[in-house]
C-alpha cells in the first residue's frame, strides 16, 4: 500500500514539475548530444580500424585498441573536430574505403607471401604453391626453347639472326 501511495506522490510531482512534452531547448540539446555520438563513433571507427590492422602484424594491440578506448578517442577527436570546424570522417568515405581496403589486403598479401615461402622451401604451399611450380615450369621450358633457338642460330622472331 505504502508503494501505491509512492506512485501517486510522484505522479503529483511530476505534474507540479511540469514534466510534458520536452521543450525546444532541450530537443536541441538532444540532438546536439545524438550528434556528438554519432561523431564519436565515427572517429573512433578510424581508431578501432587502424588498430585492428596493426594487431595483424603484433596481436598485443588488439588489447590496446579496443572498442571503448577507441570511441573514448573518437569522443575526444569529435570535440577537436568540432573545435576546428572538420568536417568529420563521414565526410571523407576515400578514407574509410583506404582503411577498409587496407585490412583486407594486409593479411591476403602475408599468407600469399607465407605460402609462396612453403613453395620455395618444398613445403607445399596449397594450391598457391602448385601455380607458382606451374608458372615456374612454362617460364623455364620458354627459356629452354629460346636458348635451343639462339643456339641454332634463329631469333625470337623467327628469323635467322
Amino acid at each position: 500500500m505504502d508503494a501505491q501511495k509512492l506512485e501517486g506522490l510522484a505522479e503529483l510531482v511530476g505534474e507540479i514539475d511540469g514534466e510534458g512534452p520536452p521543450t525546444a531547448e532541450q530537443q536541441q540539446a538532444q540532438q546536439a548530444e545524438q550528434l556528438a555520438d554519432a561523431g564519436a563513433r565515427e572517429w573512433g571507427l578510424i581508431a578501432w580500424t587502424v588498430g585492428n590492422a596493426l594487431a595483424m602484424f603484433a596481436p598485443e594491440l588488439k588489447q590496446v585498441y579496443t572498442e571503448d578506448a577507441c570511441l573514448k578517442w573518437g569522443e575526444s577527436a569529435n570535440k577537436v573536430a568540432e573545435k576546428y570546424g572538420w568536417n568529420g570522417p563521414g565526410s571523407l568515405p576515400e578514407l574509410g574505403l583506404a582503411l577498409s581496403t587496407a585490412a583486407l589486403v594486409v593479411p591476403t598479401v602475408a599468407l600469399i607471401r607465407m605460402r609462396l615461402k612453403e613453395a620455395d622451401e618444398g613445403k607445399g604451399g596449397g594450391v598457391l604453391g602448385a601455380v607458382r611450380a606451374w608458372w615456374r615450369d612454362k617460364r623455364a621450358k620458354k627459356a629452354a626453347e629460346m636458348a635451343q633457338r639462339v643456339a641454332q642460330g634463329v631469333g625470337a622472331d623467327g628469323r635467322a639472326s
